[in-house]
């Protein structure tokens, strides 16, 4: 299934679960907030995730997405609603609904986010209607990735399309430095990947900056290279 077949079968799904989740009255919003982020497959897994769950019981629209925080891929996204709002922790692998607004959030995501303790946390937690909207920021940055959604200087999440190989400064997803430095004709194993992983971190990750894109071998300044220029 292709992804805007996917992102068409997700917003259906939504809309069937609005229709019996929020008041008739309420539905028009709600409907009209889906279908103003039918192209962002991040938004839609999170509209899906609520209006499967209903947190709370509470049968109410989403009428705003907020971001609170971000790194490496990871978001703190505040959805709101007319009268609460709730806090979910939403990266491509999943979606993971942490209580309402303005709570405690485990020590873990403390330690993503670089945080030292809750109060530390809280503090970050201003007012909901205070928060930038999760599109304006999206519209407005441009130093974020566009394959794993790190900021400038950040590392890629590995495997990332983007990321830039420190060997051949081609594409690290598809050139052939992985094989050279593992020695072998396939990486088939967890383990092997591992292996790259630290040979990658030992020679120096590169950090996304602005102006990487996806590209292709063959057509990188570092691609053809010979190894006495590397």
């Amino acid at each position: 299934m292709s992804r805007k077949d996917s992102l068409e079968k997700w917003l259906e799904e939504i809309r069937l679960y609005i229709k019996y989740a929020v008041p008739e009255g309420d539905q028009h919003r709600a409907l009209s907030f889906a279908d103003q982020h039918k192209q962002d497959g991040l938004i839609l897994a999170l509209l899906r995730e609520y209006y499967s769950t209903l947190p709370e019981a509470r049968e109410e629209g989403i009428v705003r997405i907020a971001t609170l925080m971000k790194r490496q891929g990871v978001f703190l996204l505040v959805a709101i609603t007319e009268s609460n709002a709730y806090l979910y922790v939403v990266s491509d692998e999943a979606i993971v609904f942490l209580g309402e607004y303005g709570g405690k959030i485990d020590e873990q995501l403390l330690a993503h986010f670089g945080l030292k303790s809750q109060a530390a946390f809280l503090e970050r937690c201003i007012e909901a209607d205070e928060l930038k909207d999760y599109k304006s920021l999206r519209k407005e940055s441009s130093s974020t990735c566009s394959a794993c959604g790190v900021a400038e200087k950040e590392f890629h999440l590995f495997g990332c399309t983007v990321e830039v190989c420190p060997w051949c400064e081609g594409q690290l997803s598809n050139c052939n430095c992985r094989f050279e430095q593992l020695e072998v004709e396939e990486v088939e194993t967890e383990d092997q990947l591992n292996e790259f992983y630290d040979l990658l971190t030992a020679k120096g990750r590169i950090a996304f900056k602005r102006d990487q894109s996806p590209a292709y071998p063959g057509t990188g300044d570092g691609l053809d290279k010979t190894d006495e220029e590397r």
